[in-house]
């Protein structure tokens, strides 16, 4: 009883929940985040020196990491046997996991790797900076030809998500809510906008960002000429 009520206390939070679990056992890194209500996520807490989570790892809604299985029951029944079931989850540092992923015993993700939304990653090992995706889970692309794709999509993304606001509100959204997409046209010197400061400390590697950010060239000088490029633009 005691342990289900620190187990519920734990999960106010995803800075509670995440402590929770090193409490356990589990090696979870810095920067680590949950970003749902911990109690739609499911981390196999059965074994916890069985999961090893990097720094800066992003948990998403619906994420299940397992370390055991019970298939072996049905065995069980046919056979009459108990054959155990148990594998290691590691998970590297820099790596995001989509929503509705599952892990399975005996995978390993390594570092900078982007896992698709409703992958069921199902054992083995994944190599460092790359995407995958899928049911089983596999590699479809590299970090590098990732990065080239995102950055080719931001106007036409940025240009979508402005027409449908005004579309819906009949008025030009706030830049807070272009959050995400402000290197299109903020100017390059000291950020004064705190959603834009929010998203560039992301990661924990906000003076590697800004040197980024500052040795770059915006799409566009302003806002305002940012704005009439998705109203009117083609």
């Amino acid at each position: 009883m005691f342990n289900k009520i620190k187990r519920l206390i734990a999960k106010r939070s995803s800075a509670s929940y995440i402590e929770y679990l090193r409490d356990l056992g589990m090696r979870i890194g810095e920067g680590t985040d949950i970003f749902a209500n911990p109690d739609d996520i499911l981390i196999d807490a059965t074994r916890p020196w069985l999961i090893d989570i990097g720094k800066n790892v992003q948990i998403t809604r619906g994420v299940t990491i397992l370390t055991h299985g019970y298939d072996w029951s049905v065995l069980k029944g046919i056979y009459g046997d108990v054959l155990g079931s148990s594998g290691k989850v590691t998970i590297g540092d820099n790596v995001f996991i989509g929503v509705n992923t599952t892990i399975l015993k005996g995978t390993v993700i390594g570092d900078n790797v982007i896992v698709g939304a409703g992958s069921v990653v199902t054992g083995g090992t994944f190599p460092p900076n790359c995407v995958i995706a899928g049911n089983p889970a596999r590699v479809i692309c590299d970090t590098e030809e990732y990065h080239s794709k995102r950055i080719a999509a931001q106007k036409s993304e940025a240009r979508e998500l402005v027409r449908e606001y005004y579309n819906v509100y009949n008025e030009i959204p706030p830049q807070d809510k272009l959050s995400e997409f402000f290197w299109l046209f903020e100017k390059r010197e000291k950020l004064e906008n705190q959603s834009f400061i929010d998203k560039m400390e992301k990661t924990g590697n906000y003076d590697f960002s800004m040197s980024v950010y500052l040795s770059s060239k915006p799409e566009f000088d302003t806002y305002d000429e940012f704005i009439k490029y998705c109203l009117d633009g083609e």
